[in-house]
């Protein structure tokens, strides 16, 4: 029982000394050419060029669903939930008969 006690109180003394900070430094690179940002190919290839603002750049308004298409989202919606309630009631008594 001490052994116990003893090895749990070893634990938690070196897991809380785990999480002590430590001072961290930072340290230059050198040379430092190595922290130089060059260019890659001519400049044409990295400049930035706005989108003109035309349609592209437009959100036009949601249109309403028909209602042919409200009434197959309907019957798409209740053929799913009678296909679940008998999945799961078969579930459940297959589960019965086995039990």
């Amino acid at each position: 029982m001490r052994c116990a006690l003893l090895l749990g109180i070893v634990a938690v003394l070196l897991a809380a000394r785990t999480g002590i900070a430590v001072e961290q430094t930072v340290e230059p690179i050198i040379p430092h050419e190595e922290q130089q940002v060059r260019p890659i190919g001519p400049a044409g290839e990295q400049v930035v060029r706005g989108v003109e603002g035309t349609s592209e750049q437009q959100v036009n308004p949601q249109e309403p669903p028909s209602p042919g298409a409200k009434a197959a989202s309907t019957a798409a919606k209740a053929v799913t939930a009678v296909g679940a309630a008998a999945i799961s009631l078969g579930a459940m008594a297959a589960m019965l008969i086995f039990l």
